[in-house]
């Protein structure tokens, strides 16, 4: 039995109870008992999730960088700033400030990025479906130890929800709290200008001069000219062979939403997913060139995928739900079987145990000072 086959466990688990209302052609089970079910699923997954140990090359960097803030604060009685994101820097110090180990740092992140993902599900009426998406792909592209995106997109999903809620304050809180968590998702500004519903745009002058201002002071402090240069050349040198099946899966549910988009108008973030699709279209052929890059600004639309594919099945005829939905489960099973059981990292995999452990490691900072992150 393959280390990683206990995921696909939790994925038979999760569609039984999914089925079992499709099968009846009721919603009873899943929606009588739909906090128990998703408060279940949150215990679960954020356990998984925050107490594994994984193989990751950014884990173990992750995991290096809190041995050196850990190993400051005993020395000097204060914090050391690693250059990376304020918002993982202040969790960071949280969990040393209260002699906790790394395992909690990683715990309290799986927390949040899980809550997201069950908060936002749940606002779907097909909200077993959403989890079953995410399971069976970025739940582990995500769960490997991109920890900093993870919690980014956990303030997305917030912020989506508080946007097409209209309510403009809490979507500025939580967009400028998944800015400070990993600095790619400042690809979301463009909703900052988009109305929910009524005109397109917010037509006051000042908002937008106020707004631009904001956003220009974010971009020069989060990304200096130097560090602009250095991005590039690292992602132009590097590639990702999985990013070209991950941007290609994304473009699918980017065609989907443009063949049924009327299907979605009445939606209150129709205007969200018609601009996530032109984006998610656009980064195809960027991924011929930056695949890594394009790989990670794809992952912060995983909205758009659990809206699309999570409303599919009753966006065409009711006599092919039932198919669409058994047609949906089958790829993602396979998916998560065949990554699970053929892919070299996975064969190495063991829930609970880092078998490539950072501890065993060189920590960087005994001979450099500074470190540079590319993401």
């Amino acid at each position: 039995m393959a280390p990683f086959n206990i995921f696909l466990i939790i994925f038979i688990l999760t569609t039984v109870v999914y089925f079992t209302d499709v099968i009846f052609n009721k919603q009873e089970l899943a929606q009588r008992y739909k906090f128990r079910i998703s408060s279940s699923i949150f215990f679960i997954l954020t356990l998984i999730i925050g107490l594994k140990g994984t193989i990751g090359s950014d884990y173990g960097s992750y995991y290096l960088d809190f041995i050196y803030v850990k190993e400051y604060y005993e020395d000097n009685f204060q914090f050391k700033s690693q250059s990376l994101d304020f918002v993982y820097e202040f969790l960071t110090n949280l969990v040393i400030s209260t002699e906790l180990t790394y395992n909690y740092l990683s715990l309290l992140i799986g927390a949040i990025f899980i809550a997201s993902i069950i908060f936002f599900a749940c606002k779907e009426k097909d909200y077993l479906l959403i989890i079953l998406i995410f399971l069976s792909y970025h739940y582990f592209i995500l769960g490997m130890g991109y920890i900093r995106q993870g919690l980014s997109i956990a303030f997305i999903l917030f912020f989506i929800n508080s946007w097409r809620n209209q309510k403009i304050i809490l979507s500025f809180l939580f967009f400028i709290l998944a800015v400070l968590s990993h600095k790619f998702s400042i690809c979301y500004c463009f909703l900052m200008f988009i109305r929910p519903k009524g005109n397109w745009f917010y037509l006051n002058i000042y908002f937008y001069v106020v707004l631009l201002i904001g956003l220009a002071v974010i971009s020069f402090k989060i990304f200096p000219e130097n560090d602009l240069l250095y991005y590039l050349e690292v992602y132009t040198s590097e590639f990702s062979k999985g990013a070209y099946y991950r941007i290609l899966a994304f473009t699918i549910c980017a065609l989907l939403f443009f063949s049924y988009k009327s299907n979605f108008k009445k939606r209150s973030d129709y205007r969200y997913l018609y601009l996530s699709a032109n984006i998610l279209l656009l980064l195809l052929p960027l991924s011929l060139i930056f695949s890594t890059m394009a790989d990670r600004i794809a992952s912060y639309f995983l909205p758009f995928v659990f809206i699309v594919l999570g409303n599919l099945p009753d966006t065409l005829n009711k006599v092919y739900s039932k198919k669409i939905k058994f047609f949906l489960v089958f790829v993602l099973f396979t998916h998560l079987f065949l990554w699970t059981n053929l892919s070299y990292q996975a064969q190495y995999y063991v829930p609970f145990h880092m078998l490539d452990k950072p501890s065993d490691k060189i920590n960087p900072y005994k001979y450099m000072n500074e470190r540079k992150y590319c993401c």
